[in-house]
């Protein structure tokens, strides 16, 4: 089955409260040329921190008290991962040069996209290669997560998630059946060391990107 990549999410997580307090104006010099909205929240021991969201073209940016998120919508299905990867390490090399001692707990990639179910055939189809058919006839619904916890630099989880849903096509309209596809990789929630900064991206991100890029390459199997 073909899978139409939307949207990836690359995350630094845990507590940066204090990182947010203190560096607001400096993380708008850092985004000056991207539109900026923000959300005022009070915190449980009663302090206010500002989230900040940044928007421009096909990227968004959050920082929040608990995660840095750095999103790409894709602009096409073909748009090359790799070249994704590239621009989100780019950009915290950036991040990194001027916020040198930010560290997180977890990291964490998010990827999703979805598989075209006109009349149900990718549900049809996964169904029957997955043996589910044999063994419980045919299917019109289908609700499918797996994790395959792993160990590569350290304890990660591997999970994938398929759902139904829909799909619009923001030019012609149209909206279509579609199954809806996440692909989260990431460290354990259990190890809370403040271990990874973004200086070191890339050695903390691509075996994450690469078991990403090994989970696509199985559902295109199906």
């Amino acid at each position: 089955m073909e899978c139409l990549r939307m949207r990836q999410t690359y995350s630094y997580i845990g507590d940066l409260t204090d990182f947010l307090i203190q560096n607001e104006q400096r993380i708008k010099n850092l985004m000056i040329d991207y539109e900026i909205q923000s959300k005022v929240d009070t915190l449980p021991d009663g302090r206010e921190v500002k989230s900040l969201m940044f928007t421009k073209q096909n990227v968004n940016v959050r920082f929040m008290p608990n995660r840095i998120d750095y999103t790409f919508s894709f602009p096409t299905p073909s748009t090359d991962p790799n070249s994704v990867y590239a621009a989100v390490k780019d950009y915290f090399k950036l991040f990194s040069e001027i916020f040198y001692d930010v560290k997180a707990q977890r990291i964490a990639i998010v990827s999703q996209g979805f598989i075209k179910n006109n009349e149900n055939e990718a549900i049809s189809d996964f169904t029957k290669k997955m043996g589910f058919t044999s063994v419980f006839g045919m299917s019109n619904e289908l609700h499918f997560k797996i994790n395959n916890p792993k160990t590569i630099f350290e304890p990660i989880n591997s999970v994938l998630n398929i759902d139904m849903g829909e799909a619009k096509n923001n030019k012609t309209q149209e909206v279509m059946k579609v199954l809806l596809v996440s692909i989260d990789v990431n460290t354990l929630a259990a190890n809370n060391v403040a271990r990874f900064n973004p200086r070191n991206f890339d050695a903390d991100f691509r075996e994450l990107f690469d078991e990403v890029e090994a989970k696509h390459v199985e559902l295109i199997r199906y």
